[in-house]
């Protein structure tokens, strides 16, 4: 009699991923990674509803307030670069703990124990290290557990709605906690974070690629089955394909060998353009409300109704990437929509139609910067995708420092919002122009497909990704 000899499947973990369904382990995830974003939203937007209460109370000139505004997103450059060296190296999974528990004591410090502008600053910079660390890291994670049929949706969705919904909660909090308990109540909420921290620790998963990287097969189909439990029996008999190391793990200088070129200056220079107009504006925006005289309480409104705006805003962009088979074209649109809609801004803020236009600018504005996150992460392999999400969320946030710090100068000389707003619209104008230059998203594609020169992965023909899995699938091999 023949002996029966088991057949070994070989497992290509990207297509693996890929060609997933949506299923209650996505939704696991996404629950979890959303609720990290939530706090990442509240820590990052609150300052702009302190800022008008510390100004009442300890008087900082208009150039103070933007070092003050910008001291929490020089601590998110610091985070981004250094989160990437790490996590390339040591895995998301642990980073993420290591920032989530950072980011719950800078919140009890502001809560309990600054008193000056001095400590306010210096703890703002640490908070914005840890928020540095949290945000490409998630958005790493969620991209690569996206599957490819609605990786933009589902990407923006996780992301967006969390972070946007933090940032609606943290006007809403300045609307009903600080008139009865002061500035520090708003971070009293920031500690709730905690909570996350011990469900990350207990639940989030580290990425499968990074693992599959590190050779570690039997971690890798353990969590593929939980992803797919549909294909766990051929996970039982299979083994995971080698991942190309076409870089140095955690390598800066990879982000500019030719493969990986023109989207890193591209979106380098789009997103920091972008972040300099957002930043800028929900930073700065509740004390242009003011100054216009309008109430603190109508102020955070309007910062609030941004936040509210954004959440749609993401969401609907990442349909349209998908319906449009093109992040590229996508935030093209949305970043010519959000020039138009500050420049219109220059004449209409404080009027009724100002309300509809502030609504609108945070919907393409955010909408827009909500696929340039999944179009950075996607420009990149495993292998260098912590390091290239962490330098580009690093520069980008210079544009980020940059704009509550200019708007500070031009206020100083020009109180009159039109300026502010003309040169917001100029910003995003010159990032649409940018990210029409864009071309393929290296990480989006098959394993076999980084030679590929094309305008945008998403743009590439259905039946070209199908040979390009099936051929994968093709070089699986029995094993005696």
């Amino acid at each position: 009699m023949l002996k029966e000899t088991a057949v070994t499947t070989l497992i290509n973990v990207r297509e693996e991923l890929a060609q997933a369904r949506v299923g209650r382990f996505h939704l696991c995830f996404a629950v979890l990674v959303g609720f990290i974003m939530f706090f990442d939203g509240y820590d990052l937007f609150n300052a702009a509803y302190v800022i008008p209460l510390i100004r009442r109370q300890w008087h900082p000139d208009p150039s103070t307030i933007g070092m003050m505004l910008a001291s929490g997103i020089v601590g998110l450059s610091v985070g981004s670069v250094v989160q990437g060296l790490l996590a390339d190296r040591i895995g998301r999974r642990k980073v993420m703990l290591i920032a989530l528990w950072a980011l719950t004591a800078a919140s009890a410090l502001l809560a309990t124990v600054v008193d000056s502008v001095a400590g306010f600053i210096a703890v703002r910079i640490a908070m914005g290290t840890a928020l540095g660390m949290v945000t490409p890291l998630a958005l790493t994670c969620i991209n690569e557990w996206a599957p490819r049929r609605n990786a933009n949706t589902f990407a923006t969705w996780v992301f967006q709605f969390g972070f946007s919904a933090g940032g609606i909660c943290a006007g809403l909090a300045g609307i009903a906690l600080t008139p009865r308990f002061g500035w520090q109540s708003m971070y009293s909420v920031g500690v709730l974070s905690a909570l996350v921290a011990v469900a990350a620790m207990k639940w989030l998963p580290e990425s499968v690629q990074y693992l599959a990287l590190r050779g570690r097969q039997s971690d890798v189909l353990a969590l593929l089955a939980r992803a797919r439990p549909e294909r766990a029996d051929l996970y039982a008999n299979a083994r995971v394909a080698p991942v190309p190391r076409v870089a140095r793990a955690g390598s800066i200088g990879a982000l500019l060998a030719p493969p990986y070129r023109r989207n890193t200056l591209v979106h380098w220079i789009a997103g920091a353009l972008s972040l300099f107009c957002i930043h800028g504006l929900t930073g700065w925006l509740p004390s242009l409300v003011v100054a216009k005289g309008q109430g603190v309480s109508s102020a955070f409104a309007y910062g609030t109704l941004v936040m509210v705006a954004s959440v749609f805003g993401g969401v609907a962009m990442g349909w349209l990437a998908d319906r449009m088979r093109s992040r590229i074209r996508a935030m093209t649109i949305g970043y010519a929509l959000a020039a138009l809609g500050m420049a219109s801004l220059a004449f209409a803020l404080g009027r009724p139609v100002g309300v509809v236009l502030i609504a609108a600018t945070g919907f393409f504005a955010f909408g827009a910067q909500a696929v340039l996150n999944n179009y950075q992460a996607m420009s990149y392999r495993t292998e260098v995708r912590s390091t290239g999400m962490g330098v580009a969320v690093g520069l980008n946030r210079i544009g980020g420092i940059l704009g509550p710090v200019v708007v500070g100068v031009v206020a100083s000389i020009h109180p009159e919002p039109l300026y502010t707003f003309a040169l917001f619209a100029g910003a995003l104008a010159i990032a649409a122009i940018v990210i029409a230059l864009g071309r393929v998203e290296i990480g989006a594609l098959p394993a076999n497909g980084a030679g590929h020169d094309a305008t945008d992965a998403a743009e590439m023909p259905d039946q070209s990704v199908a040979r390009s899995a099936r051929a994968d699938m093709h070089r699986a091999h029995p094993a005696g």
